[in-house]
């Protein structure tokens, strides 16, 4: 990646924004080119953004923002709901939020509102592995999941495979849902840098050890070589909010680099038309203010494709240039950042949907989750059934959890009294229902009922 050592001879691009860098070309056609064995061959990270505690958080929040509308009188009972999630990938985010949502959805006042999900990616083969998925299929035979292209690239309304409808805004009467988990870090973005108190491009040469006419070629990250140079600034954006939020950098940051999220902003921009949107984000990067002085040039984080650090902290910037609100956690967030942003008409104020993001991400959220995660993961031999399957429940069944800990509490059951066999059962037979196998020859299932037929239910 980048050096100080002398560069490669072979210069593969001069001189570019780096939203215009043929590293966002690599990062499509990889991920043309995997499709869903990204995720399948574990490549792609996932756990840590799609898992069932960070789906039932997301849940809480959904609830908080639907009792806004519906006190302000903005749900519109006739007309869908939609849940979007982009850049779905895996879809087992999605597959999480309708185990966590939609049973309560039916117990809530809010019961008798059409509700549609609707995966979506711009990878048609990962569409189609969605479309035969046998644990997907039953959603879409009640009408409660449907599926769409939709491709920063190429911004356009969504298509729905199942349904043929065409989402436009003069279409859909509800607010939007949107979830956009390991999205942002994975589309182009810009990189300036400020000087001596002086705002900069950060422009981007990328060299390689040989000609590099194959972008498909897996190994080219072994070679490619990344030179920053910061240069005066040339063409400020069309968008005045962006340059609007650069120059309040200027003014206030000491010396650093920044990233910019262009096309996420763009992304955000294209989904404003539908005049009231929830956006539910997880990924790398920063939030604060403060996270953002002292940073370097922004390096790829490889991992068959690439991500980079969001700046979080510009994105909430534009929300709030354009009236909307943003929920975010007062303290940094050493894992992942979580923020919903309520854009367009703010019902009630988001009072209910400030509540629900307290306690559902402020006070004990995804984050903290992970961090305790990655503690129990070392330590689980030495914990007791009770606090195994303590952790398991908290978790919300998360099947990585269960591989984590499946020894400790396989150990520790047969040592139990049996009494303890019929909850094990309850809580191995809720991590079953919650787990969205990638592969047809995956065999975690078949460890779960392996498991279940050691213990004595009668």
């Amino acid at each position: 990646m980048e050096s100080a050592q002398p560069l490669p001879k072979h210069m593969i691009q001069a001189d570019k924004r780096l939203s215009h860098s043929l590293l966002w070309e690599i990062q499509r056609r990889y991920f043309l080119q995997a499709g869903i064995s990204a995720w399948q061959e574990d490549v792609v990270p996932h756990q840590i953004s799609c898992n069932p505690f960070m789906a039932r958080a997301y849940a809480d929040v959904v609830f908080g923002y639907l009792r806004d509308c519906a006190a302000a009188g903005l749900l519109d009972r006739k007309r869908p709901l939609y849940i979007i999630e982009l850049g779905a990938g895996s879809g087992r985010l999605t597959y999480h939020f309708l185990h966590h949502f939609y049973e309560r959805f039916l117990e809530s006042p809010f019961a008798g509102l059409p509700v549609k999900f609707i995966l979506t990616d711009f990878v048609p083969a990962i569409l189609e592995f969605w479309q035969n998925h046998p644990q997907l299929r039953p959603w879409v035979e009640e009408d409660l999941l449907d599926f769409a292209l939709f491709d920063v690239a190429q911004m356009a309304p969504l298509t729905l495979l199942h349904s043929g409808k065409t989402l436009t805004p003069d279409q859909v009467s509800n607010p939007l849902i949107l979830l956009a988990n390991y999205f942002f870090d994975s589309i182009p973005q810009d990189s300036f840098v400020i000087e001596e108190g002086e705002l900069q491009e950060n422009l981007l040469t990328l060299y390689s050890s040989q000609p590099e006419p194959d972008l498909n070629d897996p190994t080219i990250w072994e070679r490619l070589v990344l030179a920053y140079e910061p240069l005066p600034l040339q063409t400020p954006y069309e968008v005045d909010a962006y340059n609007q939020i650069l120059a309040g950098y200027e003014a206030e940051l000491p010396d650093t680099v920044l990233s910019f999220p262009k096309v996420g902003l763009d992304c955000i921009r294209f989904w404003e038309q539908f005049g009231r949107v929830l956006l539910l984000t997880a990924d790398r990067g920063y939030a604060l203010f403060e996270s953002l002085a002292a940073q370097d040039d922004p390096l790829p984080n490889l991992h068959g494709s690439f991500s980079m650090m969001v700046n979080y902290h510009a994105i909430s910037e534009y929300v709030w240039l354009q009236d909307g609100e943003v929920c975010q956690a007062p303290h940094y967030q050493d894992n992942m950042q979580v923020l919903a942003y309520l854009i367009g008409e703010i019902p009630k104020g988001g009072l209910e949907t400030f509540k629900a993001f307290d306690t559902a991400v402020v006070n004990g959220g995804p984050d903290d989750f992970f961090a305790i995660k990655q503690v129990v993961e070392q330590h689980s031999e030495t914990m007791t059934l009770p606090q195994l399957l303590s952790f398991l429940r908290w978790s919300g069944y998360d099947a990585d959890v269960f591989r984590d800990c499946y020894e400790a509490l396989v150990k520790q059951t047969a040592a139990a009294d049996a009494v303890w066999h019929a909850d094990v059962a309850a809580v191995v037979e809720k991590v079953r229902e919650q787990y969205l196998p990638l592969h047809t020859e995956d065999e975690f299932e078949a460890q779960l009922m392996s498991f279940l037929q050691t213990l004595d239910t009668d």
